[in-house]
């Protein structure tokens, strides 16, 4: 692959050699060190359980490029090129080690080149040499000519194509000029390094000499150059990344991390500082390949909200204010909340987990905005004036629905359904949810369910007048302590009814009751009315007759499927009904756009771009569908809103799978 050190590199060279690369090696270690220290400014975050689980997931990840692949699709190819510029780069680092440091720097090149291993990996890298070229050139033309909106034109991204491919010619000169002046045997094992050979052997043994040991050197200065530079530019994700993943969260997706609010100096997040050293090293992982902002709902219609941005600004701050921090002494730094986050891009997160289900290198977006709103809400008091109304009216009516002048038993009229007060021998509590009891539209799909329940045979019992929120809202609103109050008084209740298994028809419910209620001891068995619906229809308990002729597009509800990875019972149970025929919205299942109520917006007023639900209301439209079937209350009430708003009550219906199974079965 490259000629005989012996015969070519002198004890100059060698000094030269090794000199240059301690030299390299000391600086990227330099960096790196300090880079560490920056994170241990942060706290403390146990993300060393089930390692052979960790490690495993890392390899698949890093190695297998799970998360570039899966995203790969007729309209983005991304994740295609990043996979052979990857591998590229393994390849030809494990080239690098061996021929160079190894073969040239140890002298060691003859005995290379007669092992079939070695000989092997050689004709590996030069075919893959020609694929990492293909994919640097549709790199360069994706994001300087025909550039996506997700990508920026950056001077570091131009250096990072550059060098590669600057590294990529010269492997190929270096063969081919080392071919022609030593006859190298390797050359039948490299076939384009022997098709360089005969193109530049018009050049005399004495240019091909000099212009092989300029070259090489290079090459060789280019590869330290490059270790050098990355850990001080945006490519610090290639030794970031795998540890990102590594220590990924293994808890359940749809669950913030709560406050210990006994022993909390503080509340949520203020200054950089106050994050984990986990949530830190995201910003040193992140690619900054923008794929979190172009599935981000507040993002695409015009809010404040960029959550690449939001992790980027984050990881300048940190590198920013780190060395005062290590030395100490309090920085003079813009503040964190306000200045380098701004409070609307905090406030316009929907926590429709997008941006983590796009990511490929594993980042926690949510739990970062979601830390900043605790500390607007518990350390400056700053919250949205109806997002404010909603948690009041939660302290003092146990709901978040200020104006309406329903009961929580109202929607029972004429309805045969127990009190858990009267009778607790029952099969499930239903819990009906503050916007099912308490919302004129809703109210009538909790009847529904009711009157389903009640053909399947299924005893259950509600709360009444004892029920109150499940939390959701206080949490995602960033008032942590009203959260906790909710939960703690709603454990109680169940337990001394001795509840055992939930049935709920509101994904946000069954989130915090199935994920987060187990953070204060609470272990209910609690399952969806979608999932219960399918079981049942499954099972031969509801029988369907069939109805009329009819076009449905399913919405995924964003905690229900990405928070909670349902996605077929809906479906399953639509599919159920015959003459209903089941259409897809272009986004849907991991790739759903969220309605916009999520993250407390269900009572909040958006006050920049274009409504959210409106957007996903246009989506149902384009499928042709004359019904959107929901399966989350929020979700029916936003589109209800933007059928209104758009003008489309003659085109579209919204309603709930439980409306459209009950009408099936009449």
């Amino acid at each position: 692959m490259t000629l005989s050190a012996q015969s070519y590199m002198f004890v100059p060279g060698y000094v030269v050699f090794w000199l240059l690369f301690i030299l390299a090696l000391v600086l990227f270690s330099q960096r790196a060190y300090r880079l560490v220290r920056f994170l241990r400014l942060g706290q403390g975050d146990d993300r060393l359980d089930r390692v052979g689980t960790r490690l495993g997931g890392m390899m698949a990840y890093v190695f297998l490029q799970v998360c570039s692949l899966r995203r790969v699709s007729l309209r983005d190819r991304a994740g295609l090129g990043h996979f052979f510029i990857f591998w590229g780069f393994v390849l030809f680092s494990l080239n690098y080690l061996v021929f160079i440091f190894v073969g040239e720097g140890l002298g060691l090149s003859h005995a290379l080149r007669d092992n079939p291993l070695f000989l092997a990996l050689a004709l590996v890298v030069d075919i893959a040499g020609l694929f990492i070229l293909a994919a640097l050139i549709w790199a360069a033309a994706r994001r300087y000519i025909v550039r996506p909106p997700r990508l920026e034109p950056s001077a570091e991204a131009g250096i990072i194509l550059a060098v590669i491919s600057f590294l990529m010619v010269a492997h190929y000169l270096i063969e081919g000029f080392g071919f022609n002046i030593i006859g190298d045997p390797m050359a039948s094992y490299t076939p384009v390094g022997r098709t360089v050979a005969g193109m530049v052997s018009g050049f005399s043994p004495g240019a091909q000499v000099t212009l092989y040991w300029v070259v090489w050197w290079l090459h060789y200065l280019f590869i330290l150059g490059f270790l050098v530079y990355i850990p001080r530019s945006k490519h610090l994700h290639l030794p970031a990344a795998p540890f990102n993943i590594f220590f990924r969260s293994r808890g359940p997706k749809g669950a913030l991390v709560p406050i210990e609010l006994e022993t909390a100096e503080s509340f949520g997040v203020g200054k950089v500082e106050a994050f984990t050293w986990k949530q830190l090293l995201d910003g040193y992982a992140c690619t900054q390949c923008g794929r979190c902002q172009a599935s981000c709902p507040a993002w695409i219609s015009q809010k404040a909200l960029n959550p690449k941005e939001v992790i980027h600004d984050i990881k300048e701050h940190l590198l920013e204010v780190g060395p005062a921090l290590l030395t100490g002494s309090e920085p003079q730094r813009p503040d964190l909340v306000g200045a380098v986050v701004a409070e609307e891009a905090i406030w316009d997160c929907t926590t429709c987990r997008a941006c983590q289900e796009e990511c490929p290198v594993l980042i926690e977006h949510i739990q970062k905005l979601q830390d900043m709103r605790r500390f607007l809400v518990l350390e400056q008091a700053k919250i949205p004036e109806a997002a404010e109304g909603a948690l009041r009216s939660i302290e003092t009516r146990g709901h978040p629905w200020r104006g309406t002048t329903s009961t929580r038993t109202d929607w029972t009229e004429g309805l045969e359904v127990k009190l858990m007060a009267q009778d607790a021998q029952v099969d499930y509590l239903f819990w009906v949810g503050c916007t099912g009891a308490l919302e004129e539209r809703n109210m009538k799909v909790a009847a529904s369910l009711a009157r389903l329940l009640g053909k399947a045979g299924i005893s259950f019992g509600i709360l009444g007048t004892e029920e109150t929120c499940c939390g959701d809202p206080a949490r995602r609103l960033g008032n942590e302590y009203l959260f906790q109050t909710q939960v703690q008084r709603n454990i109680e209740l169940f337990q001394n009814y001795g509840v055992k298994k939930i049935v709920t028809a509101c994904p946000h419910c069954f989130n915090t009751i199935k994920n987060e209620y187990p953070q204060f001891g609470g272990n209910f068995d609690i399952i969806h009315h979608s999932q219960l619906i399918a079981e049942l229809l499954d099972q031969g308990r509801l029988k369907l007759t069939g109805g009329p002729d009819q076009v449905v597009t399913y919405h995924d509800s964003c905690y229900l499927g990405r928070h909670n990875d349902i996605f077929d019972p809906p479906r399953q149970a639509l599919q159920g009904i015959s003459g209903l025929r089941l259409v897809e919205m272009e986004r849907r299942r991991r790739g759903a756009f969220c309605c916009g109520a999520g993250g407390g917006h269900m009572w909040m007023e958006e006050s920049a771009g274009t409504r959210i639900n409106q957007l996903r209301t246009r989506e149902a439209l384009e499928s042709g569908a004359g019904i959107v079937a929901t399966a989350c209350p929020f979700c029916l009430q936003m589109f209800e809103e933007g059928i209104g708003a758009l003008g489309a009550e003659s085109t579209l219906k919204a309603r709930d799978l439980t409306e459209l199974v009950e009408a099936a079965g009449q």
